[in-house]
């Protein structure tokens, strides 16, 4: 049994550190975190973005990270002490956490840096995708990312190493577009100071994008896929929506789009495993730029800093929790 924190996330804007001691059941995992990361949801309810759905407060907190198992329930035959293993399980804004097996958590793959396995979910959600992308994709297609954060900025990566003849990545940060830029884009474009529109239309010869991949997590982002898309384009939605929205179904149905979802995690557990495995082979090779996409670390003790500081200066990409 060890003594540790964990984060409770209680409402807008408030997250507090909990003093329990944990120890793991038969089928469980005992592991020392050593690196988390703020997921974009999490950042939507720090905001206040909550689906009623959802029941407070979440207790414990945080999915993303990973670390190194200290101690094995009786019953796991998996994992061994000192193996370093990725969660994806819940309770990752912690000292340490408790992961059922088989699925709560993955073992990290070998060669790959710490900073990087503990990226263990988002990276392989967003590799997936565009794997899954990529075979939407057809010889001189044009295609646009919406949303340059840590998963558009993967997806971008992926799409261009895939066959697109051009990609175009829009957001509303400079610093983000510029980024995105040095990763390989063709295009980047802020909509808030040209027009995205007129500029997909000549890229194109009025025909509009071919595909497009929504991952800016708002009804404004899927809304500008609706109108920048070409007739029987596709719309690959990344993106995890927190709340309602209207949305342009005339030209979906008029124009036949193809609606494609993305998100390995809204998988079965098995398909999840398969896809981690595959996308973390081509992190291996070397296909994606990931250390780019890794900016400031917080201590745990400073959660809600690093949540603030996630929320007012938004061109940073994956915060880090050690």
């Amino acid at each position: 049994m060890v003594k540790t924190r964990i984060a409770s996330f209680e409402g807008k804007g408030k997250v507090i550190l909990k003093e329990t001691s944990i120890k793991p059941a038969p089928d469980q995992v005992l592991v020392k975190i050593q690196q988390a990361s703020i997921c974009g949801t999490d950042k939507l309810f720090f905001q206040g973005e909550i689906p009623a759905e959802i029941h407070l407060p979440i207790f414990p907190w945080g999915h993303e990270g990973g670390g190194e198992v200290v101690a094995v329930g009786e019953k796991v035959r998996e994992y061994a002490v000192g193996d370093q293993v990725m969660s994806f399980g819940r309770g990752t804004y912690a000292d340490y956490c408790l992961f059922t097996v088989p699925y709560g958590c993955l073992s990290a793959p070998l060669g790959v840096p710490l900073e990087l396995t503990c990226l263990g979910e988002p990276l392989a959600c967003a590799v997936y995708a565009a794997q899954e992308i990529t075979k939407q994709i057809q010889i001189g297609d044009v295609v646009a990312v919406i949303g340059a954060g840590f998963a558009g900025q993967v997806l971008a990566q992926g799409i261009k190493r895939g066959g697109a003849s051009k990609v175009i990545v829009t957001d509303l940060i400079d610093e983000k577009l510029e980024l995105a830029r040095q990763l390989g884009a063709d295009v980047i474009i802020n909509p808030q100071t040209s027009d995205l529109e007129a500029v997909v239309t000549n890229l194109t010869d009025n025909r509009g994008v071919d595909l497009v991949a929504e991952a800016s997590g708002s009804g404004a982002g899927l809304n500008t896929a609706s109108t920048i898309l070409r007739r029987n384009g596709t719309i690959a939605i990344y993106s995890h929506y927190m709340k309602p929205f209207m949305v342009n179904m005339y030209r979906w149905h008029e124009d036949a789009f193809k609606i494609i979802h993305t998100c390995l995690m809204h998988r079965t557990r098995e398909e999840m495993a398969v896809g981690v495995r595959d996308a973390y082979r081509l992190v291996q090779q070397g296909l994606f730029d990931i250390t780019p996409l890794l900016t400031r670390s917080f201590s745990l003790s400073a959660i809600s800093d690093a949540f603030d500081q996630e929320i007012q200066d938004p061109s940073r990409e994956a915060e880090q929790i050690r």
